[in-house]
C-alpha cells in the first residue's frame, strides 16, 4: 500500500498484507488504529454476508466465541465491520505454527509430545461442551502449537458460521478426513462429533498419517494398528467408530482410556468391544 493511498477500515483497525487463505476468507495482518497493536484479522471475503438476518446471527456467534476463554482456546477478539460491508474476526496474532506444518514437512513429533497435544486440545474442547458447545472442525490447521509444544484451538466459530449459511458447504479435504460420518451426512456439530476428530487427531499424530484411505465413510477401511501400542488400539477404534451409540460418548471418557492406557490400564468393554477383527465398520443410519 502506497502513502497516497488512504488505509483500508475495519472497524478500528487498518488493514494489512494477506498472511494466509482458507475456504471461508483471507487472514490478513491488521493495526488498531488507536492502540496500534498488531493483530489476525480474518477476512469473510468468499461467503455471502450481506443477507441482514444472517448477518446479525454470525456477529452474535462470533461475540460469544470471544466471550468464552480457555488456556488452551485460542483466543477471538471481536468481529468488526469493512467500509465496504464485509465482516472480519479479530484474534491476537499468532506465533505459533500449526501441527499441519510438521505433518506436512514430514517432520516426527515426538510422542510425549503428542500426548501432550492431545492432553491440552481435550481439556479446550471439555470446557466447550460443558458450556454446550461444539467446536466441529478439530483438524491439524486448526491445532497450533508454540515454541514450548503447548497447543491451542482455533477458528471456534467456523463450523457454526457454516450452519448458518455463511461459510461454504463443501468442506476441506483434510477436514472430510477429520469429521465424523453422520457430519459428513449433515448433521449439526455435536460433542461427540468431536471426539471423533481427537481421535483422528491423536492416531495422525502418533503414527504420522491418516487413518483412512478414503474421505467417504462408506469407503472407509479398518485403521491399521502400525505403529501404535497395542493397548492403544482398542482406544483408537472406539473414539472413532462410525457407530455413534458405541463411540465415546464424551471427551472425559476417551482420555481416561487414553490416559489410562499410559498405565496399562483401560475400560474392559472397550478392549472387548473394539478388538481390531471385532470393529464394527457401517456407521449408524444419518
Amino acid at each position: 500500500m502506497s502513502d497516497s493511498t488512504p488505509p483500508f477500515l475495519f472497524g478500528n483497525y487498518t488493514l494489512g498484507p494477506a498472511m494466509g487463505d482458507g475456504d471461508m476468507g483471507t487472514v490478513h495482518k491488521a493495526q488498531n488504529v488507536q492502540t496500534q497493536e498488531v493483530v489476525a484479522l480474518k477476512v469473510l471475503d468468499k461467503v455471502d454476508t450481506s443477507r441482514e438476518g444472517l448477518r446479525g446471527a454470525a456477529v452474535e456467534l462470533i461475540e460469544f466465541a470471544a466471550s468464552l476463554s480457555h488456556p488452551q482456546l485460542h483466543p477471538i477478539s471481536q468481529a468488526v465491520e469493512s467500509e465496504d460491508g464485509r465482516l472480519g474476526i479479530v484474534m491476537p496474532m499468532a506465533t505459533a505454527r500449526s501441527v499441519n506444518r510438521y505433518l506436512v514437512e514430514g517432520k516426527t513429533i515426538p510422542r510425549a509430545s503428542a500426548v501432550k497435544v492431545i492432553t491440552q486440545i481435550a481439556s479446550a474442547l471439555h470446557f466447550l461442551h460443558e458450556q454446550e458447545v461444539a467446536h466441529g472442525s478439530v483438524k491439524p490447521t486448526n491445532v497450533l502449537l508454540d515454541a514450548q509444544g503447548n497447543a491451542t484451538l482455533s477458528d471456534l466459530p467456523m463450523t457454526h458460521l457454516r450452519e448458518l449459511g455463511l461459510i461454504p458447504k463443501a468442506p476441506s479435504l483434510m477436514q472430510q478426513f477429520y469429521m465424523a460420518p453422520e457430519v459428513v451426512y449433515h448433521a449439526s456439530p455435536e460433542p461427540q462429533h468431536d471426539v471423533f476428530s481427537l481421535g483422528v487427531l491423536a492416531y495422525h499424530l502418533f503414527t504420522g498419517r491418516i487413518p483412512f484411505d478414503d474421505p467417504e465413510p462408506l469407503a472407509r477401511k479398518k485403521i491399521s494398528p502400525e505403529g501404535l501400542p497395542p493397548i492403544l488400539v482398542p482406544v483408537f477404534l472406539r473414539a472413532m467408530t462410525p457407530r455413534t451409540r458405541l463411540r465415546y460418548p464424551s471427551i472425559a471418557a476417551f482420555m481416561q482410556d487414553f490416559q489410562g492406557a499410559g498405565n496399562g490400564r483401560i475400560d474392559p468393554e472397550t478392549e472387548r468391544l473394539f478388538r481390531l477383527s471385532d470393529e464394527p465398520e457401517s456407521p449408524d443410519e444419518p
